[in-house]
């Protein structure tokens, strides 16, 4: 009761935020959640996201069989209606950029539980499995491509991850080619409040935001549902009958990559797969009959989606 009165104190959010700006000023590097690395580049920093890092807890086998059998019967369930599907991992941003992890935290293992997933359906399944990681690290060797105050890519990593997305498909959908990056305008949004300077407390510790725009008319119209969980369904529509319609099912990642995916396909489907108990990933590609389904999760979310994918199944609700 006590530190539910303290939140609901009105100047509550402002001294938290002060507090914590003065220990960053003061040189503390350890906050709830977060940690602070070099250049103030943020670490999301839970005990499940270091393990993963760290690559302390690999799956075991009976969970890589389950695993195994959970996306082989999608896979099933998928091709049966007439669909392909497309297996799409994004790592995470301490993935991508190690380096500004603190040295105190070094990895322990080899291989990470993304490494054990990919080489299971890489080698043990007829699935189509996409590894962001190349594009990513391509990437990063012009740009910045995560927030450095935000678990998320920014505009320029998901467009690598768009590019790849669709240079994937275009071995069954040769109609597909990715846009370049001349084709947008690179522009810098005012500084905004990022998930992880939320995190920690510090409403004052705020970024730049780059963002592309489209220097051609758009031929995709999109609109999209707010669920009570603040996830969203999303839709968009494309003039283009003889486009592919899409089936998305994916995590916050995607977000900002919808608006480039959503021009090359007559119908896009995106369905937050983290939303809530009723998002039934079976029942969607029953009532949709897509041309192509893809699921695009970041790899602090990748060991749990047979979870994700049995809320679908009969008697499963």
């Amino acid at each position: 009761a006590l530190s539910s009165g303290f939140d609901s104190f009105p100047l509550h959010d402002t001294l938290v935020s002060s507090v914590t700006e003065f220990r960053l000023q003061a040189g503390d590097r350890v906050f709830h959640d977060v940690l602070v690395g070099p250049d103030h580049w943020l670490v999301y920093a839970t005990n499940r996201g270091m393990d993963k890092f760290q690559n302390v807890h690999p799956l075991s086998d009976v969970e890589l069989k389950e695993y195994e059998k959970s996306i082989t019967d999608f896979q099933v369930l998928v091709e049966k209606h007439g669909a392909s599907l497309l297996f799409v991992a994004a790592p995470y941003k301490n993935t991508v950029y190690p380096e500004f992890v603190p040295a105190e935290i070094p990895r322990m293992g080899n291989t990470s539980r993304l490494d054990q997933i990919l080489e299971l359906l890489t080698n043990r399944s007829s699935l189509e499995v996409l590894d962001l990681r190349p594009a990513m690290f391509q990437a990063k060797q012009s740009s910045q491509i995560y927030y450095s105050t935000d678990t998320h890519w920014n505009d320029l990593g998901g467009f690598a991850a768009y590019q790849a997305i669709i240079e994937t498909l275009r071995f069954d959908f040769p109609q597909l080619s990715a846009h370049p990056i001349s084709d947008f305008k690179i522009s810098m949004q005012p500084p905004k409040v990022m998930d992880l300077s939320f995190i920690m407390g510090d409403t004052s510790l705020s970024e730049e935001r780059v963002q592309l725009q489209f220097l051609f008319k758009q031929a995709a119209h999109t609109d999209s549902m707010v669920l009570p969980t603040g996830r969203q369904l999303t839709f968009a529509r494309n003039n283009n009958p003889d486009l592919p319609v899409a089936l998305f099912f994916h995590d916050s990642f995607l977000y900002s990559v919808m608006p480039f995916l959503s021009e090359h396909f007559s119908s896009t489907f995106y369905v937050d797969i983290m939303a809530g108990n009723d998002i039934l990933p079976r029942a969607w590609v029953e009532q949709i009959q897509p041309d192509i389904v893809i699921i695009v999760l970041n790899e602090h979310f990748l060991d749990i989606l047979p979870q994700l994918l049995e809320k679908g199944r009969p008697g499963s609700e």
